[in-house]
């Protein structure tokens, strides 16, 4: 009978280490980078550990209260979060209310955002701008390899990629064509205001 339960916990063993999704948000502080993960054990924080490089990298761009999906284990017994790979982030400072010479970007959470279509010039002499029909997309961040932040964008009928750099209060989105990856379009963005 021993010989069996310890058969069987070395068989368990393996699936316990297995990579798995890790979801949570992040908080830094002069020490070290920390998750708290959305899950219902004893530890309130876990000390993020990154395995590769890459990881490593998209761990450094994150800031307090981003969000973050990633691939690794969670060690409950230490309060160690291990990455493997950040597979999707949400971007605090991407939350608030943009505006370029295009128009006005609204972003509430991490999942959608709306482009209201308004003449930065009639915005300015008092148009409201939430009386336009906003073009709203479903959106997801993924780190890249340098300070930029890839976005997907998809509407009703198409799906684009875009990439965006943040400078303080503005940031540089770059709108790729899918097809040929060239760029259409780069909207030059500045921060209105946070969400109320």
């Amino acid at each position: 009978m021993r010989f069996l339960l310890f058969v069987l916990s070395l068989a368990a063993t393996p699936m316990a280490l297995a990579v798995q999704p890790i979801e949570g948000t992040v908080y830094r502080d002069s020490r070290g980078v920390y998750l708290s993960a959305y899950s219902d054990d004893n530890c309130k924080l876990y000390t993020i550990e990154t395995k590769s490089e890459d990881a490593a990298l998209s761990v450094r761009k994150l800031s307090n209260g981003d969000t973050v999906t990633a691939s690794g284990l969670i060690d409950s017994k230490s309060c160690m979060a291990i990455i493997e790979s950040v597979d999707y982030v949400g971007l605090k400072k991407l939350l608030g209310y943009w505006y370029s010479q295009e128009g006005i970007i609204t972003v509430r959470d991490y999942n959608s955002l709306s482009f209201y279509p308004i003449n930065m010039n009639d915005f300015q002499n008092g148009k409201d701008f939430t009386q336009i029909d906003p073009i709203t997309y479903r959106y997801s961040v993924t780190p890249s390899d340098g300070k930029e932040w890839v976005l997907f964008l998809s509407d009703s009928t198409s799906t684009v990629f875009a990439t965006i750099l943040f400078n303080k209060n503005n940031a540089t989105m770059r709108i790729y064509d899918s097809e040929n990856g060239e760029i259409i379009k780069v909207l030059r963005l500045s921060k209105w205001g946070n969400l109320k």
